[in-house]
């Protein structure tokens, strides 16, 4: 009776290890297919259209349950600023989930004519069945052409029902030799010239270098809101400011040569 109690124990673990041993076969076979297609959907997105962005993608990695991979020397073409370059942007998500996307780098080369370095900088993409993706940016000790500038930033872009518009909001922890009145937050909405389009790189690039206007909500350290405008002209961006006084306005904000202020009596 103990022979058989201890055989049929036997035969349960062989099974055990069996089965255990084809579910990883299956999940390996699965992994090293589905990274190879993910690999090629990347390409293909960036060759797309190589007149306007150019990268190298690096092979996939994250094993058992990940996708992540190295996008190495990225150049997007603008159309009033030169190439903006990452040379070096991290691409992250779960093998069994394509809805949730984290970015990460810590250098931004011509974002509007000026350099960007973090010593922490995350970007999450969270999308959605029915609309655009929502954006989460968030960086620490943010520099500015070699100057540090914000210790702190935060920008979050989510979709609206009209696909040329999206919500944003923006704070920033200035760095206090910058402005002694360091808390800084926007809020508004961004409008496009034409649909915001992510499934070809091409559509994508078009619709960023169509950006038509930025205007919202200016808040700063507890003084009276600012409405704010900003609009995209042939070679520069010019910035409108509504404030009750000048000192309403942040000091880094007012010293910039293309804003107007206009003071509401």
């Amino acid at each position: 009776m103990e022979k058989v109690k201890y055989g049929s124990k036997q035969l349960n673990m062989r099974l055990i290890i069996f089965v255990t041993a084809l579910l990883a076969i299956l999940w390996s076979s699965f992994w090293l297919i589905m990274s190879k297609n993910y690999l090629n959907q990347l390409n293909a997105w960036i060759n797309t259209d190589k007149a306007s962005m150019t990268a190298k993608v690096n092979e996939i990695r994250g094993f058992p349950n990940r996708f992540d991979t190295t996008i190495a020397d990225l150049e997007i073409k603008q159309s009033i600023f030169g190439p903006l370059r990452i040379d070096r942007l991290d691409v992250m998500r779960l093998s069994y989930d394509g809805s949730h996307y984290i970015f990460a780098a810590n250098k931004i080369q011509n974002l509007f004519d000026n350099e960007l370095t973090f010593s922490k900088g995350l970007a999450s993409a969270v999308s959605n069945q029915d609309f655009l993706p929502t954006i989460n940016f968030e960086a620490e000790n943010v520099s500015v052409n070699g100057d540090l500038f914000f210790e702190q930033l935060n920008i979050k872009l989510w979709p609206t029902k009209a696909l040329h518009k999206l919500n944003f909001s923006f704070y920033a922890r200035i760095d206090s030799k910058v402005d002694p009145e360091p808390d800084l937050s926007f809020q508004g909405e961004i409008k496009l010239k034409s649909p915001l389009k992510f499934n070809e790189s091409k559509a994508f690039i078009s619709s960023l270098n169509t950006i038509k206007t930025v205007s919202g909500k200016l808040f700063n350290h507890g003084k009276e809101e600012i409405d704010a405008f900003f609009e995209q002209t042939s070679n520069s961006w010019e910035i409108t400011l509504k404030a009750k006084s000048q000192q309403d306005i942040p000091k880094l904000i007012r010293d910039l040569d293309f804003v107007t202020v206009e003071i509401m009596q």
